[in-house]
């Protein structure tokens, strides 16, 4: 494990570092006096003793506005993360008549009503569907953001990126997703790790909601500076349960793109089982331009690329089947399986306009895509819960195989004053990357307000890539190129193992502290190095720290620590050549080595205000650039090391709740600075960067709404990029019909079409300026019909938990 504090130097981190210890200290030891209720759980039943399902929704006492929320399906629910002295209790549903209660802070933070016995309503339904006033964003007492997307705005989107991108603080670009101020996250679906390419399986009509954790406990691969964990929707009552979703995107950018999605459930006594198709049909489109000038006089060189992606695709589908068995009260064991096919065709059109010294160049190259990318993963998961107060024992895990094949055919042009030349390229890739991951969780609670974590995980990859490359000149016979071709194998085994330890002392004070291990051990080899085999291991040490404490009903503070490491993708070490043309490739670095981070965060919340202040330091964090080929002429796109990244943030949340308008608002302010020794890159001042969100939901009428969401990212200087600012406008108009079964939504996406990102950087002699058009500005219709029976039930037993049952 790396020391920070011997390697750094500058003052202003000494003073920062000291201000954070003196504020953990004063959190630790001052004597707090607010008494609050932390949460609320209680098991809603009818005078026969059967379970309902509703809605279960804390109520302001100032204006009736709603300040948490959740759903039940089985009677049993749960409220946390409260932090008031009084509350009103507000359960309802079309099964029973509303129901109020007041609970107030008595000596006990955590309350548990037991059997709430309700009076039923009149009314008879074959199905319910529950939808509440729930804000569509929500800050938990830790400083973690829940982001709500069924049922808004966000549940219209084509893919999980563009839900992410939505997201509060939440970067998506250049296929990586970072948390605006801390940096590269991971994915868990359901408290499952998975892979970025993974995404892709995932339906977004199927998502629940979105978690995204700023500061992980060690329960968490330490891999990344943040954690977003994907929750899908899960129906627990017996009977069939279906949706259909249509969408229909339309620009003058880019071709219609069609989204058909359709999953049903079906549950019986102790069997649940669930399955889903998707299918997209369409073009997508984006556009990259690029300069790239060296000015010397001996050594003058300016090309001007246009590159055009517009791929078809043929069938993009992915479906999944799984299947739960509840074998007693508190226990199940599950089986799934997710699937992907991609089969892309289209065009990727290239003109470049090169000037070398006096030497005039046109070049153009156009590239038929033909590529069918494959996934198949299988889940095994067995959860038992061991008493009634928290005790439990989970182990599982997850084979996916991966599977890429590339037919790809190029055809080239370059025109000069003098001649005229063509060829043609035939580029075979054939990549396999299987991943096993198993691992192991058991909870042990002393009390209610105390608890043991401890697990283990074992993970393994591999990486195998074959790469060919044919050439014809001028209408010849195709010759295999040796520079071009590329083979390549990386293997890689990680070890973990974790305990954290968490404790709720007097009912007002929480605190967490874990640590986390992991062994890493990893070869690769590649005929672009003479077949060499690099070998190498390491083993590290990942402690963290959390804590809060509730001044009163209305004030919280937080504060944390963590240590973490963020590793290369595995396309990152591969050097196996993109083409993008005769001069330009995008190749990966197998000499990168992963970044080591330091994370602190302090916080508050401050009644419906959420503010937080961070630091995160980050040795060899890894950049990327144009660097120049060993053709003057030539560039390849890769990722390299730098020395150490400094990052601060502070941030604000401001929610607004009436009964008819729900708002979330943050911003967030973030000073970056890079340094780096390294490389070439030349620098620039640094600045601070602003980040802005709202979302926003308008209850017109019953069963018509209207969601806005909008973002903004300021300029960029941190060193050694400049981006120019960006921003998205959606608004989405949604109207239900038939008794709620059919809903119905247009919504404008990036209305100025500002989403575009743009920026410059220098990397040796070389300026380099950039700028990509995408197709976000569209228009999006969308349908979405529920159907299927489903029955009361009258299973009066225990539910074994949202996270275990998530992970189906």
């Amino acid at each position: 494990m790396v020391c920070i504090f011997d390697s750094i130097k500058i003052q202003t981190m000494q003073n920062y570092l000291n201000f954070i210890g003196l504020m953990l200290c004063i959190l630790l030891y001052t004597s707090v006096k607010g008494q609050s209720v932390e949460s609320i759980t209680g098991n809603v039943v009818n005078s026969k003793n059967e379970v309902k399902l509703g809605n279960a929704l804390i109520v302001s006492f100032q204006d009736s506005t709603i300040l948490k929320g959740t759903s039940f399906f089985e009677g049993k629910f749960e409220l946390t993360n409260i932090n008031k002295q009084k509350v009103l209790l507000k359960l309802t549903s079309l099964e029973f008549q509303d129901y109020y209660q007041v609970i107030e802070y008595h000596g006990k933070a955590d309350i548990d009503l037991g059997d709430i016995v309700i009076t039923e309503g009149t009314t008879a339904l074959d199905e319910v569907i529950l939808l509440s006033n729930i804000p569509p964003i929500q800050t938990k007492s830790d400083g973690s953001i829940q982001v709500n997307v069924a049922n808004t705005v966000l549940a219209t989107s084509t893919s999980v990126e563009e839900i992410l991108s939505r997201s509060p603080n939440v970067i998506v670009e250049d296929e990586r997703i970072s948390i605006f101020g801390k940096g590269e996250a991971i994915i868990y679906l359901n408290g499952q790790r998975i892979l970025n390419e993974q995404l892709s399986n995932i339906q977004p009509s199927e998502i629940k909601s979105i978690d995204i954790i700023t500061n992980p406990s060690a329960k968490y691969d330490a891999e990344g500076e943040a954690v977003i964990n994907i929750v899908t929707i899960k129906n627990s009552l017996e009977g069939i349960k279906g949706l259909l979703q249509q969408n229909l995107t339309v620009s003058d950018f880019a071709a219609p793109l069609s989204n058909t999605n359709i999953s049903l459930d079906y549950r019986s006594k102790k069997i649940s089982i669930r399955g889903n198709y998707g299918m997209e049909l369409g073009t997508s489109r984006f556009i990259l331009n690029t300069t790239r000038t060296r000015s010397g006089e001996s050594d003058f060189f300016n090309s001007d690329i246009t590159t055009d992606w517009n791929w078809k695709q043929k069938y993009f589908a992915n479906y999944g089947l799984g299947m739960q068995y509840n074998f007693s009260q508190d226990g199940y064991l599950s089986i799934a399986y997710n699937g992907l096919t991609n089969d892309l065709g289209g065009t990727e059109t290239s003109n470049n306009t090169i000037i070398a010294n006096a030497d005039t160049e046109d070049f153009q190259s156009v590239l038929n895509k033909d590529d069918l990318t494959s996934q198949h993963s299988f889940a095994l998961n067995f959860s038992k819960a061991l008493d009634t107060i928290g005790s439990s024992f989970y182990i599982g895990g997850q084979y996916s195989l991966n599977d890429t094949s590339i037919d790809d055919i190029i055809e080239e042009k370059s025109t000069t004053e003098t001649r005229t030349t063509n060829r043609i390229l035939k580029n075979l890739v054939k990549r396999n990357i299987p991943i096993l991951s198993v691992q192991s969780d058991y909870t042990r609670a002393f009390s209610k307000q105390s608890q043991l974590e401890i697990g283990i995980k074992l993970g393994q990859v591999s990486n195998t890539s074959s790469s060919k490359f044919l050439i014809s000149h001028e209408n010849g016979e195709f010759t295999f190129d040796e520079n071009l071709s590329r083979d390549f194998e990386y293997n890689e085994s990680i070890y973990g193992a974790y305990v954290n330890y968490s404790k709720n002392v007097q009912d007002k004070f929480n605190y967490a502290i874990g640590l986390r291990t992991e062994y890493t051990a990893y070869n690769l080899s590649s005929d672009a190095d003479n077949n060499s085999l690099q070998e190498k291991n390491y083993f590290n040490l990942f402690p963290n720290f959390s804590m809060s404490t509730s001044i009163d009903d209305s004030k919280s503070l937080f504060a944390s620590y963590s240590s973490r490491i963020f590793r290369p993708r595995y396309q990152s070490l591969n050097p196996t050549i993109v083409y993008q043309d005769a001069f330009t490739s995008i190749q990966g670095n197998p000499n990168i080595v992963p970044e080591k981070i330091h994370a602190f965060e302090l916080g508050a919340n401050l009644k419906k205000l959420t503010a937080k202040l961070g630091y995160t330091y980050t040795i060899d964090p890894i950049i990327g650039g144009a660097v120049q080929g060993e053709n003057p002429k030539s560039y390849i796109l890769q990722r390299l090391n730098s020395d150490k990244q400094h990052n601060i943030f502070a941030s604000l949340s401001v929610p607004i709740n009436t009964n008819w308008w729900t708002s979330t608002n943050t911003i967030t302010t973030s000073y970056r600075k890079l340094v780096d020794t390294r490389s070439s890159f030349g620098f620039k001042k640094t600045r601070p960067q602003a980040y802005l969100y709202t979302n926003n939901k308008f209850n017109i009428a019953p069963g018509f709404k209207i969601q806005l969401l909008a973002w903004y990212l300021s300029n960029r200087y941190d060193g050694i990029y400049f981006r120019k600012n960006q921003a998205d406008i959606t608004i989405g108009i949604e109207k239900e019909f038939l008794n709620k079964f059919l809903k119905l939504q247009i919504v404008a996406n990036d209305i100025f079409h500002t989403n575009k990102p743009d920026g410059n950087y220098s990397l040796g002699e070389t300026s380099i300026l950039f700028d990509r058009i995408y197709n976000t500005q569209n228009i999006r219709f969308v349908a979405t019909y529920n159907f299927g029976k489903l029955k009361k039930t009258t299973y009066t037993g225990k539910s074994s938990g949202d996270e275990e049952n998530n992970r189906l």
